[in-house]
């Protein structure tokens, strides 16, 4: 197809009119805006000329929407935008403040009567009538100070109602409205604090009383100490609450201590101890719990002074559940070890019980020592406390005897402070069997040092005894031997002998008898009496007696039978 050039002429000429009617409709559409404009702009300044300043901001902001000219005094139009700037600042707290109080949020209602506080401040400042009765106007017609007045009346209402309703105690949620509730609500800052701690004083005091009857001690303290905390959270200072809550608690406590009811002590005071960071620095309670505390402890160390020492750990193992006992513990076993080492071997054998005992202090590189005899097992029991205070050695010995024997610790001597263990039984070939052991802690073993029969063995000293009628060597001899390394080395005949001769230590009779301040040849000598002299028995303990004696009391040794 060919366009000629009087149709392309045609073409712009049609287009140049149309862009030429465009032209006069915008021409048009402006001026009819720019007099809406005007008639607005004069319609406005009219009514705030007659003083209505609520339809003058009104028509200005209509006015307002057609930007096309500039129109106007620039001062007086400066003046209408900021009412407007007012009116639309209030109609947004008006929409927040209604969403909120719709939806219960208190937080978000405060913020926005805080925002709105903030702003008619702002406003006031000014000091422009005009602004202020414009800003007046326009929050009476959105209602905004009565809404937020209904609404904390309503919510200050309610919460009293909640604190004087029974059903609704433990829910504390009134605690955060109130507070929440702005000052002016109440007359004023300090007529807010007077009279909510009013309300929260009587409420708590009528809590308390319903919780000590109802619940435990456990349950109303830590109760008790919640509230606190959320006292704290608000910022509110609760000294009133500490001072009920001291109140209840010493009263409880001193009852149990009243009662000597000392695990309900123990219990109370544990409880009330994890709830410390709520109460006053000088907790009247917390004294009270630790005296008592104080005077317990005294009492158990009565106890041990008086050697009543499964009372005293027995009275220390209840106090641990306040305090850590267990060097207090440690010091009883000690000193009741100390007192009586059997009780190393109780501790160890418990079942077991011993006819004969032999105690005493630093043999063998032990502190203390308690060698036990079970003449029907044949067989020897040691028990070594060593010398740190903790460990304790034990060593264990079946004898190779088929009769009844008895057990000493003899003069003999295996170096420093080793004294030999003798046992002596009946023979095969002589009246007596007698073996000297030797411990080794370090092996916990019992070492043979010596087996001979004879008619008789006494003990000279650290190293020499004296044998009667010895098998081999020194037969039909009072001979004495020397021990060594390998034995009893002979050393030399004393006398001939004859079988029952006069003069046989095991038929002679002791002149005196050694006193001892306790059970044990390690306690100090404090007398002696004579075996035909007249005693009272008072006690016996592991081959000890107890005797009065000279108007005062002592131990001696129980007479062994003679095999």
């Amino acid at each position: 197809m060919v366009i000629t050039s009087y149709q392309k002429s045609l073409w712009v000429r049609n287009l140049f009119l149309v862009v030429v009617a465009v032209a006069l409709v915008a021409v048009a559409w402006k001026i009819s805006w720019s007099i809406k404009k005007i008639e607005l702009y004069d319609q406005a300044f009219a009514y705030y000329e007659d003083d209505n300043l609520i339809s003058a901001e009104q028509t200005f902001s209509q006015a307002s929407e057609y930007s096309a000219i500039s129109y106007g005094d620039v001062e007086w139009t400066a003046f209408m935008s900021g009412l407007s700037s007012i009116r639309l600042q209030l109609e947004s707290l008006s929409r927040q403040a209604q969403a909120a109080i719709g939806d219960r949020q208190e937080e978000q209602v405060l913020e926005a009567y805080q925002h709105y506080q903030s702003f008619k401040q702002e406003t006031l400042k000014q000091q422009d009538k005009q602004t202020t009765s414009f800003f007046q106007a326009i929050s009476a017609h959105l209602a905004l100070e009565k809404a937020w007045s209904d609404y904390y009346q309503q919510a200050l209402q309610q919460a009293k109602s909640q604190m004087q309703s029974p059903k609704d105690m433990g829910n504390e949620s009134f605690v955060h409205t109130l507070v929440l509730i702005p000052d002016e609500f109440f007359g004023g800052k300090v007529e807010k604090q007077e009279e909510l701690n009013n309300l929260f004083q009587r409420y708590e005091t009528a809590k308390l009383r319903k919780l000590a009857v109802s619940l435990s001690f456990d349950d109303v303290i830590t109760r008790t100490a919640n509230s606190i905390k959320l006292y704290r959270q608000e910022g509110i200072s609760a000294g009133w609450l500490q001072k009920q809550l001291e109140q209840y608690a010493k009263s409880e406590i001193n009852q149990t201590i009243k009662q000597k009811d000392l695990p309900g002590f123990i219990a109370m005071a544990k409880a009330y101890r994890q709830i410390k960071d709520v109460l006053p620095e000088d907790s009247d309670v917390l004294a009270v719990i630790e005296r008592h505390l104080e005077s317990r402890i005294k009492q158990a160390e009565q106890y041990t002074k008086a050697h009543q020492f499964t009372r005293a750990m027995e009275l220390y193992q209840e106090l641990g559940g306040l305090l850590d006992t267990s060097s207090l513990i440690t010091g009883v076993e000690e000193r009741w070890t100390e007192y009586d080492p059997t009780r190393l071997l109780q501790v160890k054998y418990p079942d077991k019980t011993f006819l004969s005992v032999l105690t005493g202090n630093d043999h063998w590189g032990a502190k203390q020592y308690a060698l036990g005899v079970d003449e029907k097992e044949h067989r020897l029991y040691l028990a070594a406390k060593m010398p740190d205070g903790v460990n304790t050695v034990y060593i264990e010995q079946v004898l190779d005897i088929d009769t009844d024997f008895n057990v000493t610790l003899s003069k003999l001597q295996d170096g420093k402070d080793n004294p030999v263990i003798l046992v002596q039984t009946t023979g095969k070939e002589r009246a007596y069997k007698y073996l000297g052991l030797i411990p080794h802690l370090s092996q916990t073993s019992l070492e043979s040092r010596f087996i001979v029969e004879a008619d008789d063995l006494s003990v000279e000293d650290t190293a020499r005894v004296i044998v009667k009628n010895a098998v081999g060597k020194g037969e039909n001899e009072t001979a004495s031997f020397l021990m060594d390394d390998k034995g009893l080395e002979y050393e030399e005949k004393l006398t001939d002998t004859e079988n029952g001769e006069p003069g046989d230590p095991a038929t002679e009779v002791p002149p005196s008898i050694d006193v001892h301040a306790g059970p044990g040849e390690n306690y100090e000598i404090i007398g002696q009496v004579s075996p035909d002299s007249s005693i009272q028995v008072v006690t016996d303990l592991n081959g000890w007696y107890q005797i009065q004696f000279d108007g005062k009391e002592g131990w001696i040794q129980a007479p062994k039978a003679t095999p």
